[in-house]
């Protein structure tokens, strides 16, 4: 009875297999017309918007590349200015090029005679003798001038090259940069409509020719008349017999550009009866399906008690540990319910064990973490020239995030901030042994350059097959001289006296633990007194709310605009940020903060803005901070009563921006106000202050004036 009913039931889906097969293939060859014009119509509209988008990107690279290269020409500009040596000295001119990018640099005299630069080739060259380089001249007599030209060949060598050209600050002169549009080329050789039309066809059965103003623009695949393409029907498919074969063809036209798509009817027919293949193999499957069903429920009583057994295990292997198999149909479904059910019992009580080694395990690493981190602020109470704090909130008992500072010396400062690629006591103690090396080597008096680079020999060495993230910085307290590595992720923010923090620039090398020969370049910024740096692990930014949006480079500068009065306040603000967004939301990332501020010589800063008219904010800044340098008395009230005068002498409305540096000695404040060719001095020519300068400009006046404590 079995076999005849399976024959049966074979003949009956074999007939209708093949009345579906006749009716399909009629119905695809009615479709094969409407493919056709979906195909094409698709591939043209396709190609017509990645020429548009293709175009755009050359454009908006363009602008970027002119953007860039007039920006690294004034930065040149501004580091000529600050360290006018650099024009003596071919190898710092051969670095500055190297640095900037850049493949020529010119520096001329009022004449536009060029007096030194890189390659030594440009030197004595006119700028004055060419047309390329003529335009530059202007520069010479006119300060503040600047100058960008396109890609063009040279006058020394006829080499491709876009030159901008700025005044130069120091004396009359140019200061002008050559760059190879590398950029702007690879993206011309990339928007070739040749490679465009050969992405969107991805075949070579079919052909998209293009027409312009009714201009040919690439080479056709096929000896077709001009004419004939020209004068198809729009958005509507037609056919041409060229060479004893039937194309069929769809054109677009859209501001001025036309496109004309040729694809053989063979083709057309091929994906017809690809798919009519593929309907055929889907049908069979299903006949394969339906046979092998029938067959299954003749023997659903097995298969019943085996999927009630692998129910009750896929909700074992989810977690639900107390999930029990009570499968006693047959006795051999019972002999095997019983053996998973001791299986699941002996595997409960090893997780059990395996938990509580894990979590001991994390508690010996958490303290040894904390152990390592110093946590005792203010650090170095009795330095006066910096301030310093850090904050570490691992996401889970042990993280891999750490900081550490420390002065090898009485003039420097050494600080790092870094993240272990892994948890545990395995990466506690990696942390502590990249602590060691590092207090080591910077004991031994190495820039942060060589430092990071015998740190990472050592550590690869030890072959603990983990890797490190590492800010490294080290920082003179005397003059503000920082030079820092970066190896991997960690970014640091810096700020100047209490305003927007700006990304310090440097970049980032290879991570440390990850080759021994791994090389790292040195960075290098001169600290101004009121100067603080903000360093930060990637958790700070990775910190999501309910929604799953991260918090973001732009929140973190919200959170740093709110006012700070000590270094401490910094990561304090920035945490109660974070807080504030993520909510109630799990933190699922370390989160690292490191803050600075550079004082110098001045032990104390403040700043304050007010109106003339109600100067009382600042009299009060003047009272607390200049008593917390202990100051006399009467010198306090003589800069209050200055104060108070020069205030009188301006508009009730007029705002003022107050900066107050003192120390025990001295006393340094700069007034600023919206008023500019105005001099208070003239008319409070007795006020009790040991020196005052007054200056202005086009937007704004700044009386500068100091006094003895």
């Amino acid at each position: 009875m079995q076999r005849k009913f399976l024959s049966w039931l074979f003949v009956l889906i074999c007939t209708a297999f093949a009345l579906a097969g006749l009716l399909s293939f009629l119905q695809f060859q009615r479709q094969s017309e409407a493919r056709a014009r979906d195909l094409m119509s698709n591939r043209l509209h396709d190609l017509m918007l990645l020429v548009r988008f293709t175009q755009d990107n050359m454009n908006h690279v363009a602008q970027i590349n002119d953007e860039s290269t007039l920006e690294l020409t004034r930065a040149a500009a501004e580091i000529i200015r600050l360290n006018p040596t650099v024009i003596d000295s071919p190898e710092a001119l051969q670095g500055l090029c190297n640095e900037l990018g850049a493949d020529q640099l010119c520096i001329t005299n009022q004449d536009g005679m060029v007096i030194a630069g890189v390659p030594k080739s440009v030197l004595g060259f006119n700028l004055s003798k060419h047309e390329q380089s003529r335009p530059f001249m202007e520069c010479i007599h006119t300060p503040g001038f600047e100058l960008l030209q396109r890609p063009r060949n040279n006058a020394l060598n006829g080499q491709v090259l876009q030159y901008a050209g700025v005044t130069r600050p120091d004396e009359p002169g140019v200061i002008q940069l050559g760059f190879k549009p590398q950029h702007e080329q690879t993206v011309r050789a990339s928007a070739d409509f040749e490679k465009l039309a050969g992405k969107i066809l991805g075949s070579d059965a079919g052909h998209i020719v293009a027409f312009r103003d009714g201009r040919l623009l690439n080479r056709a695949a096929l000896n077709i008349p001009t004419s004939t393409l020209l004068a198809l029907p729009l958005d509507n498919v037609g056919e041409v017999t060229l060479g004893g074969k039937d194309y069929a063809t769809y054109a677009i036209e859209e501001n001025g550009m036309r496109l004309v798509a040729l694809t053989p009817w063979r083709e057309i027919s091929k994906i017809s009866y690809k798919s009519l293949r593929y309907l055929l193999l889907s049908n069979l499957g299903l006949f394969a399906f339906m046979f092998i069903v029938v067959w299954l429920l003749l023997r659903i009583y097995v298969l019943g008690g085996l999927r009630r057994i692998n129910k009750s295990l896929r909700r074992i292997t989810e977690g639900y540990t107390a999930e029990r198999v009570d499968e006693k149909s047959t006795p051999e479904f019972t002999r095997l319910s019983t053996g998973i059910n001791t299986m699941v019992d002996a595997i409960q009580a090893f997780g059990e064990q395996k938990r509580e080694r894990l979590q001991k395990e994390l508690q010996l690493a958490g303290a040894i973490q904390s152990t390592v981190l110093p946590h005792t602020f203010p650090a170095f109470p009795e330095r006066h020239e910096f301030d310093i704090y850090a904050t570490c909130d691992q996401a889970h008992s042990v993280g891999g995030d750490f900081y550490d500072f420390f002065m090898p010396d009485d003039k420097h400062l050494c600080f790092l901030l870094g993240d272990v690629s892994a948890t545990g006591i395995p990466a506690a103690l990696y942390m502590m042994r990249a602590i060691s090396i590092t207090r080591e080597l910077a004991n031994d008096g190495l820039t942060p350059q060589n430092l990071l680079t015998k740190a990472n020999k050592r550590l690869c060495a030890e072959g603990a097959d983990m890797r490190m993230s590492l800010f490294y910085g080290r920082l003179n307290i005397s003059t503000g001289d920082l030079r820092f590595v970066n190896a991997g992720t960690p970014q640091a923010l810096l700020s100047h006296n209490g305003g927007e923090y700006e990304m310090l620039s440097m970049r980032s090398g290879a991570i440390v633990g990850a080759h021994a020969g791994a090389t790292y370049r040195e960075c290098r910024r001169t600290l101004r007194p009121g100067n603080r740096l903000f360093l930060y692990t990637h958790g700070v930014l990775a910190a999501a709310d309910a929604d799953h949006i991260p918090f973001g480079a732009l929140r973190l500068q919200e959170a740093l605009r709110a006012e700070a009065p000590t270094v401490a306040d910094v990561p304090r603000r920035v945490r109660a940020a974070l807080r504030q967004y993520t909510g109630e939301m799990e933190q699922n990332n370390d989160i690292t903060m490191l803050a600075i501020e550079f004082r110098g010589k001045w032990s104390c800063h403040a700043h304050c803005d007010i109106t003339a008219a109600a100067p009382e904010k600042l009299i009060l800044m003047l009272q607390q901070k200049l008593e917390s340098v202990l100051a006399a008395p009467d010198s306090i009230t003589e800069l209050q009563h200055a104060v108070s005068e020069i205030c009188k002498t301006l508009p009730a409305e007029c705002s003022v921006n107050a900066m107050l540096r003192c120390n025990e000695q001295e006393a340094r404040l700069t007034l600023t106000y919206n008023l500019p060719q105005f001099n208070p001095l003239i008319l409070l020519p007795n006020l009790p202050l040991d020196r005052a300068v007054y200056s202005t400009d086009n937007e704004a006046s700044r009386l500068k004036f100091s006094k003895a404590l």
